[in-house]
């Protein structure tokens, strides 16, 4: 009976670990490697190319690298991304290309500020596919998210604008950015 149930929990946990090490492409057995694509750490940090080490006989696993920066400006479908003024992206597996054009309201209350109104925040988002007009899109977040726009066939979330206004301390327009993600339109 005990063997039984050691049996049943450990194949609760290997059945869909051997099924996720086999659906990813990148996955290694040989060399103990998963690399990701990308990683959201606390809906706000996004870290690139992350490489983990894997130990299945002591049931450990190390961070080996990652990269803070996105890379050759391109951005996965589904994933989130970020942007820093002026900065364009191609959407993979998709005809967009977009651009986080300007930042025209940043009212939020400053840190550690109480205020009366909390604020908002106003984006503008340029989106260009071949043989189509330029698509301008504003954005404004009442201090939550995600704000979610409707590109048709697509949904465009802004996920957080970055950084916080902190009081006293004025943000230069070329030191914001904005996590974006592109999803396919479901209904």
């Amino acid at each position: 009976m005990k063997k039984l149930f050691v049996f049943s929990i450990m194949s609760i946990f290997f059945v869909p670990l051997t099924a996720i090490a086999a659906e990813l492409p990148s996955f290694s057995t040989p060399e103990r490697k998963l690399r990701i694509p990308q990683v959201t750490v606390d809906d706000q940090n996004i870290l690139y190319d992350v490489e983990l080490s894997l130990d299945f006989e002591n049931g450990k696993f190390s961070l080996q690298k990652y990269s803070d920066t996105l890379p050759n400006d391109i951005a996965e479908l589904n994933l989130p991304f970020k942007l820093v003024m002026g900065q364009n992206v191609k959407i993979s597996n998709t005809d967009l290309q977009i651009q986080f054009s300007d930042i025209t309201e940043d009212s939020r209350c400053p840190a550690p500020l109480n205020c009366i109104w909390s604020g908002q925040v106003t984006i503008e988002i340029n989106i260009t596919r071949p043989e189509k007009d330029l698509q301008k899109i504003t954005l404004t977040s009442p201090n939550s998210y995600p704000v979610i726009d409707d590109l048709s066939e697509y949904k465009l979330e802004l996920l957080a604008v970055q950084p916080y206004p902190i009081s006293e301390k004025s943000i230069n327009k070329q030191d914001y950015l904005v996590i974006l993600r592109i999803s396919p339109f479901t209904q």
